[in-house]
C-alpha cells in the first residue's frame, strides 16, 4: 500500500520581493481552495438547467507560531502594501510537498493578496498563533522539479 502524505513533508515558504521572510515558521495548519464557482439558467422549452463552471483563483490560510517580534514587520508590510504606501510589494507563498515515493510538487502562489490577519492567544498555556489569509489568481504547479 502506498504511504500517503503527511504534514510533515511539507513545506511553507513566503517570498517578499524575491527574499523568504523569516519571521514565517512554525506553520501549524495550511488550507487551499481552488475557488470555483457554478453557473446556472434556465430556458423555455428546455427540461433541465444549463450549467457553467467559472474558476475564480485560488485562496487559501496558514497558521503559525509566533517565535519573536520579527512577524510584526510583516503584518506591517501587508498593511503598506493595501494602504499603497508600497504598492509595488510581491508576495508569492510556496508550498513544496515532498511525497515519501520521491515525488515533489511545488505550489506557486503567485501575487497574493491578503486578507483577515487574526492574532489567537487561546489561553495561559497555548501558544500564540497568527493566521494570515490569502487569495490569487495563478497557482502554476511543478511536478518532480527538483533533483
Amino acid at each position: 500500500m502506498d504511504q500517503r502524505l503527511k504534514g510533515q513533508e511539507v513545506s511553507i515558504r513566503t517570498i517578499r520581493g524575491g527574499s523568504v521572510i523569516d519571521s514565517i515558521d512554525s506553520v501549524s495548519v495550511f488550507n487551499q481552495e481552488t475557488m470555483m464557482e457554478i453557473k446556472q439558467d434556465g430556458f423555455l422549452g428546455e427540461y433541465v438547467n444549463r450549467f457553467d463552471s467559472i474558476h475564480n483563483g485560488f485562496g487559501g490560510d496558514f497558521e503559525f507560531h509566533v517565535h519573536n517580534g520579527l512577524w510584526v514587520a510583516f503584518e506591517r508590510s501587508i498593511i503598506d502594501k493595501a494602504q499603497r504606501n508600497t504598492p509595488d510589494t510581491v508576495y508569492n507563498v510556496i508550498r513544496t510537498d515532498f511525497y515519501p515515493n520521491g515525488d515533489n510538487v511545488i505550489y506557486t502562489y503567485r501575487d497574493v493578496q491578503w486578507g483577515a490577519i487574526p492574532h489567537t492567544v487561546a489561553s495561559r498555556g497555548d501558544y500564540v498563533k497568527v493566521k494570515a489569509t490569502f487569495n490569487c489568481s495563478e497557482r502554476p504547479e511543478q511536478v518532480n522539479s527538483l533533483p
